[in-house]
């Protein structure tokens, strides 16, 4: 275990007092890599959601490599979408690729993670210089390094003084994402039933994301000091998902 993971660990399990009001936990580990001379991208690495049980279509590990997932370990949350949209348009405006990676864990988010705060990690790989000698500051981007530091600042302010409308905003983009994800996922279950998969193994990866992005719709409750400002939209939202999977399920059973 390295220094900075001690470190968080001793923050969220022994130093309770401050570890009450911890929300999030944004680890920012490789942020300032330049990759023309290091390999890689910049990269997200998720929350445990699904695609680190079923990794397919563009999710992909890195060769940092993950074992294989459960469901009850799955910690849906809207830090998720929240983060990947956000430096997603940065990544338009700075013309810098940003790409994300199933969990795979070992690294400074994991303390947060264990002890049920959200958190993601940011981090490039692979990186032909890392944890050599030639890792050095000639290897560093100052554009990078201002990608990142802009857009985490953003997040962060922004969730700092979240509200009704932050919430709002928030499961927005996170109806978008799930939409997006089963139209994705049907495509994958196709794929897979067209090669000799199961059904019911394709079922149960819908159904996975359903769960998922209906339980983090739910999690924008944080944001508000009355659940009531939000209760319609959620619901909303859960019943809009629940429908989109219900009828990708149709189309799988038909194929």
């Amino acid at each position: 275990m390295g220094r900075r993971n001690y470190i968080h660990k001793e923050i969220v399990t022994e130093d309770s007092i401050r570890a009450e009001n911890i929300k999030w936990g944004i680890s920012l580990d490789m942020v300032g890599e330049n990759t023309e001379k290091t390999g890689g991208v910049f990269l997200i690495e998720k929350m445990p959601d699904p695609s680190a049980i079923w990794t397919r279509g563009n999710d992909k590990h890195t060769e940092w490599g993950g074992s294989k997932m459960s469901l009850d370990q799955m910690k849906p949350h809207y830090l998720n979408d929240f983060l990947i949209d956000k430096f997603k348009e940065q990544g338009k405006r700075a013309n810098w690729k940003v790409s994300t990676n199933p969990f795979e864990g070992g690294s400074d988010h994991v303390p947060f993670l264990r002890n049920n705060i959200p958190s993601v990690l940011f981090w490039h790989f692979t990186d032909q210089f890392y944890h050599t000698d030639n890792d050095r500051i000639d290897k560093v981007s100052k554009a990078t390094l201002k990608n990142v530091g802009i857009t985490s600042l953003i997040a962060a302010y922004t969730l700092l003084n979240a509200d009704e409308n932050t919430a709002k905003s928030i499961l927005t983009t996170l109806e978008k994402a799930a939409i997006i994800r089963l139209n994705e996922e049907l495509k994958q279950s196709k794929i897979a039933l067209n090669t000799g998969g199961s059904l019911k193994t394709q079922i149960e990866i819908i159904t996975a994301w359903k769960n998922w992005y209906q339980r983090s719709f739910a999690t924008t409750l944080d944001m508000v000091s009355n659940r009531k400002l939000i209760h319609k939209e959620i619901a909303n939202s859960q019943k809009l998902i629940d429908s989109i999977a219900t009828k990708v399920i149709e189309k799988i059973q038909i194929n």
